[in-house]
């Protein structure tokens, strides 16, 4: 089996704020998702949940089960409103993986949210927190739910340096996930830079 399509549906699942909007990122991920499991790549459909929820159901699902947890607005309610995978027979395998991606998306999304934005800039960054270099653009981009692949090519970085600049940036916050980096880059983590008149451009 060809693991490099199933890499990339998984990585843009991942990533919904890669995308610029949901409505891109569905699409981006259905197209992927059709790769994976040996469908046609035509036109998008007019129900692009639909048809993802179709491609991403195993035995068991009810009906409209991705529709509800794309509605659901409560991080902690996001894994009860998923479907359970216990007993998945060993070639809907790679069908769990995208579900486990698209669960990780939506935590991603519902988090944001909730959140709502107020990601600090690159200059608070540097005086609040003692980022240097390409540090806070790879901090802000990895707090927004881009992977270091998608981080790379924003940056035109490897994307072994985005993980070393991410890994220095986990280690001076004392961290050690990207949803414990965008809470505190937040404000829910620790204390929130003040956003001052000069700084109000994010990193691009």
């Amino acid at each position: 089996m060809d693991l490099a399509p199933l890499v990339g549906a998984i990585e843009s699942l991942m990533s919904p704020l890669a995308w610029g909007s949901r409505d891109a990122w569905l699409a981006e991920s259905l197209r992927r998702v059709r790769e994976v499991r040996g469908r046609p790549s035509g036109e998008l459909p007019a129900d692009v949940v639909g048809e993802l929820e179709a491609l991403l159901c195993l035995p068991g699902d009810e009906p409209g089960w991705l529709r509800r947890a794309m509605a659901c607005e409560d991080p902690e309610q996001l894994g009860k409103a998923l479907p359970a995978m216990a007993d998945v027979p060993p070639p809907l395998l790679s069908v769990v993986s995208l579900r486990c991606a698209l669960q990780s998306g939506l935590a991603m999304l519902v988090l944001v949210d909730t959140l709502g934005p107020g990601l600090p800039t690159t200059q608070e960054l540097r005086v609040s927190f003692g980022l240097r270099g390409r540090e806070p653009q790879v901090a802000l981009l990895a707090a927004e739910g881009l992977s270091n692949a998608a981080i790379a090519e924003r940056l035109r970085l490897s994307a072994h340096t985005v993980r070393h600049y991410l890994e220095r940036v986990l280690d001076r916050l004392g961290l050690h996930t990207r949803k414990a980096l965008a809470l505190r880059l937040m404000g829910r983590g620790g204390e929130r830079p003040t956003r001052g008149a000069a700084g109000s451009a994010r990193a691009r």
